[in-house]
């Protein structure tokens, strides 16, 4: 009898081993269908985290767009690896053939699709706004609330109230989804890192504070179409600020009115604002658009003339004059030859 017992407890065992080794096999089989690619294609899929997205919506979204094929399976192996914390937000490229744990691999590497993004030189913080919404990368209200953000202006040292000239314009990298806010912080810190010790000290020689100098060049870079012109344009506005003269800088009175897209009117040259540099003396009280380095080269490094005045002759060229009585000849030629077309 004990030895029939002894023969059962032994085919329990092997049977009991065997119904366990199948259950492993098939826990096995389904794990590696679950995180095996749906499809052989190597078609390529542009994938976007947006900032903040949990491991639940990333699944979701795998599945539908037919790169996994398990919600479930993702999750867990987001758990098992402790991936939920370095999901980094942003577009991946991602292949149709590949497995769930290579998927896993791009999103913890961070390896993102960065968009460029280019502002040029000589646009309003405004302008600027519209061309962050117009690029679909987000409001302009958000962006012009950043460059109004009570933090960064006091982290960077503004005294005003806007980030008005200090938004350098360059073409920058980020990832989709990227906070307005941090963009914002992007333009901010290439401007700080292209402003050197060197500027500083050149400013202080010419007795103008980093404001002052971001200022003018902010009105040299609207009014200077050609590089070559800058220095000279600036060596007009240096010997007009030396005499205590006004500046006279239509781009300052367009400032004031908004930017409309039109010429300047007599009665516009009136308008009682501290930008209108028709009614003013000296500098306006802050920039008024976003200047390139060149420009700020040419603030900083005017070339040495006696010209005090300037006057756009067409093809981006301007005619300078030592005298008022030449800069007026000049004016009504180009008034005669204008009629005479």
């Amino acid at each position: 009898m004990r030895s029939i017992k002894k023969i059962r407890n032994i085919k329990i065992v092997i049977l009991t081993l065997c119904s366990f080794g199948i259950l492993c096999l098939a826990v096995l089989l389904v794990g590696v269908f679950l995180t095996s690619p749906p499809t052989s294609s190597e078609d390529v899929v542009n994938f976007d985290v947006p900032t903040g997205s949990s491991s639940q919506v990333i699944a979701k979204r795998l599945v539908q767009e037919k790169l996994i094929r398990s919600e479930y399976a993702f999750r867990i192996a987001v758990r098992h690896r402790g991936t939920g914390r370095r999901l980094q937000a942003g577009t991946y490229v991602l292949r149709r053939n590949m497995a769930l744990w290579d998927i896993l691999n791009e999103f913890e590497k961070g390896q993102v699709t960065l968009i460029r993004w280019t502002v040029p030189e000589g646009l309003t913080v405004s302008a600027i706004a519209e061309l962050w919404e117009e690029a679909d990368l987000g409001t302009a209200k958000a962006f012009q609330e950043a460059s109004e953000s009570p933090r960064l202006l006091e982290r960077y040292g503004l005294a005003d109230k806007t980030a008005e000239g200090y938004l350098f314009p360059n073409t920058y990298k980020f990832a989709k989804g990227t906070k307005t806010e941090k963009v914002v912080e992007m333009m901010l810190d290439e401007f700080k890192q292209r402003w050197t010790d060197i500027f500083d000290e050149e400013a202080q020689n010419l007795r103008r504070t980093r404001h002052e100098i971001v200022t003018l060049a902010s009105i040299i870079e609207k009014e200077a179409q050609s590089e070559l012109e800058r220095p000279r344009i600036s060596s007009v506005f240096h010997n007009r600020l030396k005499r205590k003269w006004r500046l006279q800088a239509d781009p300052t009175v367009l400032y004031a009115l908004g930017n409309p897209d039109r010429l300047l009117t007599k009665g516009d040259l009136r308008i009682d604002s501290p930008y209108n540099t028709y009614i003013h003396k000296g500098l306006p009280p802050g920039p008024i658009a976003n200047p390139g380095i060149d420009s700020i080269i040419a603030a900083l490094r005017p070339e040495k003339t006696d010209y005090l005045y300037f006057v756009a002759i067409g093809e981006g060229k301007h005619h300078f004059s030592k005298t008022l009585s030449e800069h007026n000849s000049i004016i009504r030629k180009m008034r005669r030859a204008a009629r005479n077309r």
